[in-house]
C-alpha cells in the first residue's frame, strides 16, 4: 500500500508542470500568428470579392467566443457531421479521438499540450489541412485569430 501511494505521488507531481499553463514558446508563436491573421483579416476585409463574408469582419478584433464558436460548429456533408469538435472533443483539454481512424489525438488546447501551437508552419498547415476538410477552403485570418485567441483562453 506504501509503494502504490508514492508512485500515485511521484505521477502527479510529474504531471503538474505539464498542466500548468501555456509555455512561452507557445504564447510568443500564437502572438506571432495573431500579428500574421490581424494583417491578413485587413487586408480580406478590403477585398471586395473576398469570401466569406470578410468585409463585414474589417477592424473587428479577435474574439474568444467567436473562435469557440467556430470550433463548434457543425457542418453536416454526406449525412454526417463534423467539426474540430467531432474530433477533438467539446472541451480541447482533454484527448481526442479521430473520427474514421479512432487513433486518439492529443489535447488541443496548449495549456495542456507543450507541443500544441510551437510550429508556425505546422500550425498554418493544420489550419489549411482542416479547414479544408470542414469547409472545402482554407479559413479566412479572421476565423484563425479567433480560434488562436480561444485556444489561448484556456487554462
Amino acid at each position: 500500500m506504501k509503494r502504490f501511494y508514492l508512485l500515485f505521488l511521484s505521477a502527479g507531481l510529474i504531471a503538474l508542470p505539464v498542466n500548468a499553463e501555456i509555455t512561452a514558446k507557445q504564447t510568443d508563436i500564437m502572438k506571432q500568428l495573431m500579428t500574421k491573421f490581424a494583417e491578413k483579416a485587413k487586408l480580406e476585409a478590403k477585398d471586395p470579392n473576398a469570401r466569406g463574408g470578410a468585409s463585414k469582419h474589417a477592424n473587428k478584433p479577435f474574439s474568444a467566443e467567436i473562435g469557440r464558436e467556430l470550433y463548434l460548429k457543425r457542418r453536416t456533408w454526406q449525412d454526417n457531421d463534423y467539426s474540430c469538435s467531432g474530433c477533438h472533443t467539446e472541451d480541447p483539454a482533454k484527448v481526442g479521438k479521430h473520427i474514421q481512424t479512432k487513433k486518439p489525438i492529443k489535447p488541443l488546447a496548449p495549456s495542456v499540450n507543450p507541443e500544441r501551437f510551437t510550429d508556425i508552419q505546422k500550425v498554418e498547415r493544420n489550419f489549411t489541412e482542416h479547414c479544408m476538410d470542414l469547409y472545402e477552403r482554407d479559413c479566412l485570418a479572421y476565423d484563425k485569430g479567433n480560434f488562436i485567441s480561444y485556444m489561448m483562453s484556456l487554462k
